[in-house]
């Protein structure tokens, strides 16, 4: 039991320190040019080996990130050009953003481990959860320590790896590439539309219905994490998530490839299977399931050349 309570901390520990650098390795930029971004990709040797964007040698994607995409992106008119940029900068946040769900889940399991090992959850842990229940749409009546043991279940359901390939390629396709004005204007990668309410983009030429808009966001992370959130939460994405946990049962990767089918009804854009599945396949975005974020930063010289443009998170 000693032995089992020492390796639990000792992986718990080495999460939070491998948080902690990863966090201190991350740079933000923010209104960056096109050519400025080329170049600084160019400086760190982000060039890929297939179609200018995979960096299938050693799997290893730089922990750039952006808050918005380059000033002069809507002005590429080489469709190749503009696509291997988009990727560029959609994979680094795509998988910032399973690290993230990684870190909450391991917050998560520890909370049920404590829970069902008969000891008292303090007040703050409980908050924690209900937090998390609410941004997750977990809803019981059920009152006292069965209202955690089910919460905390549930919330290990959700809160769960979506592949990077998905991620990015449904990005692609809400956006044709970034070329939408939704992204320009709001930041949006995903189309998530609200309901009744004046605030957000007004639909141009899709619709008469008035009473919704299309979401924005404050930078390109909070969409990547909007959208996430309703992939791990939405009951458009229930068969998703019970074919994932299937797979884990059964000690099988979720790959982009076989969850895919399981994200076609979430968009209304025609022809939506085929698109997905075509991006998958010509861009060979399942390679970025195999992969991850380094776990380094530029040179210092490097910062100091793009200094102008870096912003804290």
């Amino acid at each position: 039991m000693k032995k089992t309570t020492l390796k639990l901390l000792l992986f718990f520990f080495a999460l939070l320190l491998f948080s902690s650098q990863a966090k201190a390795n991350d740079l933000w930029l923010k209104d960056i040019p096109v050519k400025k971004l080329e170049n600084l990709y160019q400086d760190i040797n982000y060039q890929g080996d297939i179609k200018d964007h995979l960096m299938l040698k050693d799997k290893k994607y730089p922990r750039i990130f952006l808050k918005n995409f380059p000033l002069g992106y809507e002005k590429i008119t080489d469709e190749q050009k503009r696509n291997a940029l988009f990727l560029k900068i959609l994979i680094p946040l795509a998988m910032k953003m399973n690290e993230e769900i990684s870190e909450q889940r391991s917050e998560i399991t520890k909370l049920q481990e404590k829970h069902l090992s008969g000891k008292k959850l303090s007040q703050a842990e409980t908050d924690k959860i209900e937090q998390l229940a609410t941004t997750y749409d977990i809803f019981t009546r059920i009152k006292g320590s069965d209202r955690y043991t089910y919460l905390l279940h549930e919330l290990l359901i959700r809160v769960d790896f979506i592949p990077a390939s998905i991620l990015v390629t449904a990005a692609a396709i809400e956006t044709n590439w970034g070329a939408s004005r939704i992204v320009k204007e709001g930041n949006s990668l995903y189309k998530i539309l609200e309901w009744h309410t004046t605030e957000g983009l007004k639909p141009i030429g899709e619709t008469e219905d008035d009473s919704y808009r299309i979401k924005i966001y404050p930078d390109l992370y909070s969409s990547v994490k909007d959208y996430a959130i309703k992939v791990n939460s939405a009951r458009s994405f229930e068969k998703f998530r019970q074919f994932r946990l299937k797979l884990k049962r059964l000690n099988k990767t979720a790959t982009g490839q076989v969850l895919a089918p399981y994200t076609y009804g979430s968009s209304n854009l025609e022809n939506y299977p085929g698109l997905f599945d075509y991006t998958l396949a010509y861009y060979e975005l399942l390679a970025i399931d195999k992969s991850s974020l380094r776990d380094s930063k530029p040179t210092k010289q490097t910062i100091k050349k793009y200094q102008k443009y870096i912003v804290k998170k």
